[in-house]
């Protein structure tokens, strides 16, 4: 073989290995850049179906929890009705109950007897037990001390003298057992004059006047009559009345009056009447304040208990004086008529 074809086919030979390598090697280049770029957009597609898979999974929770919800406010709902109408029907029942033990009468023992026997009426005016009318209309009137008290206490109120308690004159009504015919006609002046009303004292900074009439007829209301009324003069607390027959006024120089060191105290102790007559029974004393003592009407010099208080009157009660007042009833309306000293 010449050489030169020698050379031509080593040259030849070369060219197809330098070409192969170079194939190769981009070959080899390509596959890099493809496997590169395939692990790129796997990792990108990997990425992408995690944040899609994860929404999805994220609205599929949320979607069950509000169902849930749903549920549950609607079972609770439920629920409270349920216990709603279980209370409605245990009141109803209650009440249809209650209204049954009512209509067997079961609480017919709560009443008083006359209310159990349907006979609870008053006899008065003359209403007696045939009077089925009575009895379906007027209630039965427990006359009890509480009630006497409540309705008859003013009686005691009109016989208590409004004097100086300093003055022995004070203590007239309480010294011994007193018909209201053998009183002073000065004393029943005085308890006529303190039921006056203001419009019929007239008063200016000279004098207090009263009229003789509209004093007589405050007389004639308390007492009943005018049997034992007399126009003379008489006191009222430090007021002297002095009265003018010309005029028929009684007048009394208008001055201050000075508070008392003494007081008397009197409290009802019992209230009941019997027939026409109405009995008030009564403790009484005379209460030193600076001495914070009490004294009997029997001994105004020497004090009877020391070291007390108005509110202890009641508890001493039994070393005081006890009085019995009498009233009798005159065309319905009761009228004293005598003051008995029991102690």
């Amino acid at each position: 073989m010449p050489k030169n074809e020698f050379s031509k086919k080593n040259e030849d030979t070369i060219k197809k290995e330098v070409l192969h390598e170079i194939k190769n090697k981009v070959l080899e280049e390509v596959n890099k850049e493809i496997q590169s770029t395939i692990i790129d957009n796997t990792k990108k597609y990997k990425e992408d179906l995690k944040q899609e898979l994860l929404e999805d999974v994220n609205n599929e929770v949320a979607d069950i929890v509000k169902k849930e919800e749903k549920r549950i406010l609607k079972g609770k709902n439920l629920s409270i009705f349920k216990r709603d109408v279980v209370i409605t029907v245990l009141f109803g029942l209650i009440l249809y109950f209650g209204y049954c033990l009512y209509d067997a009468k079961y609480f017919n023992f709560m009443k008083s007897q006359c209310e159990r026997d349907g006979n609870c009426y008053s006899l008065e005016n003359g209403n007696n037990n045939n009077d089925t009318s009575v009895k379906d209309q007027v209630p039965e009137v427990v006359k009890d001390k509480n009630w006497y008290i409540t309705n008859y206490a003013y009686l005691l109120e009109n016989t208590k003298l409004t004097l100086n308690a300093d003055n022995v004159s004070a203590y007239y009504l309480y010294s011994a057992d007193r018909r209201i015919n053998e009183v002073k006609s000065s004393i029943l002046l005085n308890l006529a004059y303190k039921t006056l009303s203001a419009k019929q004292i007239k008063t200016n900074s000279v004098n207090i006047t009263v009229e003789g009439k509209d004093l007589k007829q405050a007389f004639e209301k308390l007492f009943g009559s005018l049997v034992n009324y007399k126009a003379v003069s008489f006191q009222y607390n430090c007021l002297n009345f002095k009265y003018n027959q010309d005029k028929d006024k009684y007048t009394a120089e208008n001055t201050k009056c000075s508070a008392a060191s003494n007081k008397i105290l009197e409290e009802i102790d019992d209230i009941y009447e019997e027939g026409d007559v109405l009995y008030i029974l009564t403790n009484a004393t005379i209460y030193n304040e600076s001495e914070n003592s009490f004294y009997t009407f029997d001994n105004l010099y020497e004090p009877e208990i020391t070291d007390v208080t108005e509110e202890d009157l009641n508890t001493n009660s039994r070393r005081l004086n006890r009085y019995q007042y009498q009233f009798k009833k005159i065309d319905d309306t009761y009228y004293l008529d005598s003051i008995v000293k029991l102690k």
